[in-house]
């Protein structure tokens, strides 16, 4: 059987002419009979991009995962099993030496545009382009350069693109070539007609106008800074989608509200937690994205084949056995890691290591698209017996929010989650072979309603400094930071006297933001949304509602076992409820021994603070210390650790014989 050709461009990130690049690329292998993909080479910090205006953090915080940490090279290989693949280098860049070992046959290499183009060009045999459009970056309103936003223009058009300030390509590439310009903040060169966009000077406005310019085309948006933009651009041409941008990005939102309504889910990346409280409001579930994570998307679109999960004994105890621990007051304990999106598929290289060394029973919460992006180890693992270096039966997955994607289910009009949770029930079951094969457990990011609260002023925290002060978090500038807002903010070089630095430094330590939702508290679970949830299929669930170091269940919805978290604290932040650290489980095991009755400690653990490739240097010996702790039976040695759905039998015995609390859904 033929593999499906691929081209791929290798780039600099910071290469000038990088995005007019990458969207002229789309379109001329798509005439040609090829997919396409783009790799950006830069340094990246590895760590999780928490949102913002995109000109207050460094570059490298932008551009997700490290080349050996977010395992590059192994996914690079999988492209070359995949696909017949051709490179096309604008510069050099470190996959250089691989390329030339593996034969592949280069289509262009060159740091000069021009040249690139040209030789591009005679070895694609591509028509003639419709014409060459010069691309700028609008100004920068707001302090965002709109380059990466001119994709939909150039693909849709046929037009070779650089980008503005480069007159020696300009003159080599126009030739007879009708010239245009877009976004341009300077001066228009000479005989380009140039496209007359808004004139409201907003991000938001720009890239709405960019995406009304061409709704005929398109078949749904992306919520993208302008470097996610541009990484995903391939992905965005082949499944045409817009990307949309603001500054906030609620701004953004509301002016596409009934385009974005007709999404089931939004690729992107929030700059906010109220991203998406709007999002849900509108019944669009978010699937977060970062710049190469994954690396190459495009392995989603190989060949599809459906990969069953193989059969394998759960050795799970039995009734009686549920029967003594109850009787025994025993408290099983199952953590849940959250690491369901897309972006965060690079947790599970770090996380399956510490899950297989430390012999962890625990969840890991996933959607469905996590199975269609890594159909492959680590993900696999989750079916691979743990004699045979796997993860099974210990470790056993759940889905999460709308199954498709995140949502803040309290906030979505249930009809939407319900056909979202269908969905992913649906295309998951294709994958790995049958409905019975799709998790049974379900977990939410905010499934409780949200309930006003006055926002603390002061907190305890369990690792010093134990107390802090609760400010507000400084709101991005309406136009935009200046270059000097950037140095001062985002950049420090030692300017700022000795007293100065010392000064913001303890600041830092007992100043703690006030996060987006700490003005509210769950309240009661939402009974639409479990409703929803078991009508998918689902056999048990956790909700956010009810949190504390008291084990719980919603007793009113027939059908499915909804358990409470009973370790962790509110954090006022996607995903709200999570344990932060080993004296949050500590603290969790002595009030829930100190009841003398049976019961569970579960919390839930945002696993890209964790185990993502610049995380896990910070914090991965305190993930390993929390899961070597519950593993080994907590610091009384009486909790059990079990797989989550032992938990979920343990609670039905438990509630048959009246020994739990009851939380009725709202």
């Amino acid at each position: 059987m033929s593999k499906q050709r691929l081209l791929v461009l290798f780039a600099r990130a910071d290469h000038p002419h990088r995005d007019p690049v990458c969207a002229t690329l789309a379109w001329l292998t798509a005439e040609r009979d090829r997919l396409f993909e783009c790799y950006f080479a830069a340094p990246a910090s590895g760590g999780h991009f928490a949102g913002g205006h995109p000109a207050y953090a460094r570059p490298e915080e932008l551009r997700g995962g490290s080349i050996a940490g977010g395992h590059h090279l192994e996914q690079f290989y999988r492209l070359l099993v995949e696909f017949d693949v051709e490179a096309a280098l604008l510069g050099s860049g470190p996959f250089d030496g691989l390329l030339k070992e593996a034969g592949l046959r280069l289509l262009a290499s060159s740091d000069n545009v021009a040249e690139f183009y040209w030789q591009l060009l005679i070895n694609l045999e591509a028509k003639r382009a419709d014409g060459l459009l010069v691309v700028g970056d609008g100004g920068r309103p707001q302090g965002v350069p709109l380059t990466a936003f001119a994709y939909p223009e150039i693909t849709n058009r046929r037009l070779l693109a650089i980008a503005a300030g480069d007159a020696t390509a300009l003159e080599a590439l126009r030739g007879d070539l009708a010239l245009e310009a877009l976004w341009l903040a300077g001066t228009r060169p000479k005989g380009a007609v140039v496209i007359e966009g808004t004139t409201v000077p907003t991000v938001a406005a720009q890239t709405a106008w960019m995406a009304r310019r061409w709704e005929g085309w398109a078949r749904g948006y992306m919520l993208a800074d302008p470097e996610l933009a541009g990484r995903w651009t391939p992905h965005a041409v082949r499944n045409r989608l817009v990307a949309l941008f603001g500054v906030p990005q609620r701004d953004v939102i509301e002016l596409m509200r009934q385009q974005l309504s007709t999404q089931a889910v939004v690729l992107g990346r929030l700059q906010e937690d109220h991203d998406l409280a709007e999002l849900s409001k509108t019944g669009v579930s978010l699937q977060q994205v970062d710049p190469a994570r994954p690396p190459f998307p495009v392995l989603r679109e190989r060949a599809p084949r459906a990969v069953p999960t193989r059969a394998h004994e759960t050795h799970d105890p039995d009734d009686a056995q549920l029967e003594r621990w109850a009787t025994d007051r025993r408290v099983l304990a199952s953590p849940l890691f959250w690491t369901g999106m897309i972006g965060e598929l690079e947790n599970l290289y770090a996380l399956s290591d510490v899950l297989a060394t430390t012999r962890l029973a625990c969840g890991v919460v996933l959607t469905a698209p996590s199975f269609q992006y890594m159909p492959h180890p680590p993900l696999s693992l989750l079916e691979v017996d743990a004699a045979l270096g796997g993860l099974a039966p210990r470790v056993e997955a759940l889905l999460g929010s709308g199954g498709i994607g995140a949502f803040l289910e309290s906030k979505a009009p249930p009809e939407r989650l319900a056909a979202a949770l269908r969905q992913a029930v649906e295309t998951l079951a294709e994958q790995v072979g049958g409905r019975d094969r799709v998790p049974a457990g379900w977990w939410g990011v905010m499934d409780a309603a949200l309930r006003p609260i006055r926002p603390p002023l002061l907190t305890w925290r369990p690792d010093p400094p134990y107390l802090r002060v609760r400010r507000e978090r400084s709101r991005p500038l309406a136009a935009g930071p200046a270059s000097d807002d950037i140095d001062r903010v985002a950049f420090p070089d030692g300017r700022s006297g000795l007293v100065t630095r010392v000064r913001l430094a303890l600041a830092a330590s007992f100043v703690e933001p006030l996060h987006p939702f700490d003005g509210y508290a769950p309240g009661a679970p939402a009974r639409a949304v479990l409703e929803a949830v078991r009508d998918a299929g689902f056999q048990y669930a956790f909700t956010k509602a009810a949190l504390g170091p008291r084990s719980r269940v919603v007793g009113d919805i027939e059908g499915l076992t909804v358990m409470n978290h009973t370790a962790g604290r509110w954090e006022g932040a996607t995903p709200f409820v999570s344990v932060s650290s080993l004296r949050d489980l500590q603290r969790a095991e002595r009030k829930l021994a100190s009841q003398q009755r049976p019961g569970w400690l579960v919390g839930s653990i945002a696993t890209s603070l964790w185990a993502l490739s610049g995380s896990r240097w910070e914090r991965g010996e305190r993930l390993r210390e929390m899961c070597q702790w519950v593993a080994a039976g907590g610091a009384s040695g009486r909790l059990v650790n079990v797989p989550p759905r032992v938990v979920a039998r343990y609670a039905r015995l438990l509630a048959s014989r009246h020994l739990l609390d009851n939380v009725n859904a709202g």
